[in-house]
């Protein structure tokens, strides 16, 4: 989505309402975004200089990394930076938050929010937090059924340790 901010810079407005949806997404390595992305924001002059803030929210599926099963969850994330113009004057030791660079008073939301989406995935995605996942033997649900496959399975590296612990 692309914003023409130059009546917003010349103008004497302190805040610039950001609002919209992305529907086309780049594919994923594993997963993939479903429904379009969601976002809301303002760009606020503050002394002398522009600042954003966006909320991003979105729909992501992929298979639960314990148990396999298709998994969607809605994740939120956050986009705020400074606004700068000239990307060859840019020097990044001068800054500690995030740049964001516009061109000719139009500012690409789209690819910052985008870049922001796939750093925020999850590295594993869990239908929920206290999964069990799968027996690594019979390869049962551990979150529907028990098996007694775990009790009764040694390394076999470390076998020879139950010699030090005899029997009563």
């Amino acid at each position: 989505m692309k914003y023409d901010l130059t009546s917003f810079f010349d103008g004497d407005e302190y805040a610039y309402k950001l609002e919209g949806e992305i529907y086309e997404v780049p594919a994923l390595d594993s997963g993939h975004i479903i429904d379009p992305i969601k976002y809301n924001g303002k760009i606020y002059k503050v002394d002398g200089s522009s600042e954003l803030h966006v909320d991003i929210q979105y729909k992501y599926e992929d298979e639960c990394s314990r148990c396999l099963k298709p998994t969607t969850r809605v994740y939120n994330t956050v986009l705020s930076g400074k606004l700068m113009t000239n990307k060859g004057k840019y020097n990044d030791e001068d800054e500690s938050e995030e740049i964001i660079f516009y061109e000719d008073g139009h500012l690409n939301l789209e690819e910052y929010i985008w870049s922001h989406v796939v750093s925020s995935l999850p590295m594993k995605t869990l239908c929920s937090n206290d999964c069990k996942g799968l027996c690594p033997n019979c390869g049962i649900d551990l979150n529907y059924q028990s098996c007694n496959c775990m009790g009764n399975t040694i390394d076999p590296r470390l076998e020879k340790l139950k010699e030090l612990f005899p029997k009563k």
